[in-house]
């Protein structure tokens, strides 16, 4: 854009127009200020009527054209607001996280949250060695996640300015849980492509949990909060690392017992890069809002994962800890990551969501064969039946509405592998 404007100063253009046109498709334009008066329109369907009485005002005689069209740049200076924002920018990091030079993906999400990061002002210093789209006096216009993190950083410190007593864990817990996965006209989020101008909808692995909200952030009603030991315990489960490796970077020997599998951690979402068979996951929430609060507890399932929560409802006082336990279990295995969540509605109207990203995967075949493959699958399905057979029966005992017969689907699924392997 720069060279244009260049190029229309030292011609002595009264004023210039740039259009978008079909051969070149659409272009990204930055909201620069022009030393000459000018109008883009980056759209090739906007630009498709300046093109059409352009055609049909000009005259082609031989060599000789004769220009019927006029234009006039007039006041620009009221903003439309019609496109859907947010939306996640080309250039945004994407996931999946990977561990190791072979892009194995991890059993963490990322990337966290989505944040404002595209064309922002902000302060800015002239010995920044990152070049801004434009610069002013101590200030500049920028993009990228330099400018989204600060935003998340604002978030995290109104969220502690009103609960001191939060840890970094329980703060990014509060942002990840309220996020929105919507954008502001109700509308499912949605992520730019390759080619300008393309969209598609977006996924955990475009957003995160969702577009930060602020004021749900300072009052999240549950967090799911993790410590300095629960992440040595992580790292210890690894089976990249060996506890001399955890020792020798942290200075901090390896607990035991350790975490069973490096997915239970306790993070605001639930990866599982690959899911084979039946899985349980643990979580641990708690309650920071003033009341006691009775929860339901609802999956969202990924494709190809049936899910079960345990249990299916809870009462929580402030203060108190509950943990849950997330069955999952491959129904269909697709190689491919699949999405879905986790949703803990709460009885004073606190949302608590926990987004889920599983990668499906066949079950290697036994080395001998026959009924074995039959029998183990039975067994890894009896925790999973367990809890959706408790939860069912436990819903209907007490009759709490919507909880009672949630699960009955599920258990009568259950139910027909149990008389299969019987008759197997």
């Amino acid at each position: 854009m720069t060279a244009i404007v260049d190029t229309a100063e030292a011609l002595g253009f009264t004023g210039f127009v740039l259009l978008a046109s079909a051969q070149y498709g659409d272009f990204v334009a930055q909201p620069l200020p022009f030393s000459v008066p000018g109008v883009m329109m980056p759209r090739v369907a906007d630009a498709q009527a300046v093109w059409s009485y352009y055609a049909e005002h000009a005259l082609y005689a031989g060599s000789a054209t004769v220009f019927g069209a006029t234009a006039a740049i007039t006041e620009g200076r009221v903003a439309l607001f019609t496109d859907a924002a947010p939306v996640v920018a080309r250039y945004s990091s994407r996931g999946p996280d990977v561990v190791d030079m072979g892009s194995t993906p991890a059993d963490v999400l990322k990337p966290d949250i989505l944040a404002p990061g595209d064309q922002i002002w902000a302060a800015w210093s002239t010995l920044s060695a990152n070049g801004p789209i434009l610069a002013g006096e101590r200030f500049a216009m920028m993009s990228g996640t330099s400018m989204a993190a600060p935003h998340v950083g604002g978030v995290a410190a109104l969220v502690r300015q009103r609960h001191p007593s939060w840890g970094p864990s329980a703060v990014a817990s509060a942002m990840s849980t309220t996020a929105r996965r919507h954008d502001r006209r109700g509308s499912p989020i949605m992520s730019e492509g390759f080619d300008v101008g393309a969209l598609h909808p977006a996924t955990p692995f475009d957003y995160g949990a969702g577009f930060i909200n602020p004021a749900g952030a300072l009052d999240p009603g549950l967090v799911v909060a993790t410590d300095f030991d629960d992440y040595i315990s992580f790292l210890c489960s690894l089976p990249q690392l060996g506890s001399d490796d955890v020792l020798a970077t942290t200075g901090v020997a390896c607990p035991s017992p350790r975490l069973d599998s490096p997915v239970d951690l306790n993070l605001p979402s639930i990866t599982v890069s690959a899911l084979r068979g039946s899985l349980s996951v643990r979580r641990a929430v708690t309650n920071v809002a003033g009341n006691k609060e009775r929860y339901i507890c609802a999956a969202v399932p990924p494709v190809g994962v049936a899910v079960a929560v345990s249990p299916g409802w809870f009462e929580i006082a402030p203060g108190e800890t509950q943990e849950m336990v997330i069955e999952l279990e491959v129904t269909w295995a697709s190689g491919e990551f699949s999405f879905g969540e986790i949703v803990l509605t709460g009885s004073l109207d606190h949302l608590v969501r926990l987004p889920l990203a599983q990668t499906t995967q066949k079950r290697p075949a036994p080395v001998d064969g026959g009924p074995a493959s039959s029998t183990r699958r039975k067994t890894d399905l009896t925790s999973f039946c367990r809890i959706a057979s408790k939860n069912d029966d436990d819903g209907a005992k007490k009759g709490k509405g919507p909880v009672a017969g949630r699960y009955g689907a599920i258990r009568r699924r259950c139910d027909e592998n149990e008389i299969n392997g019987q008759n197997g």
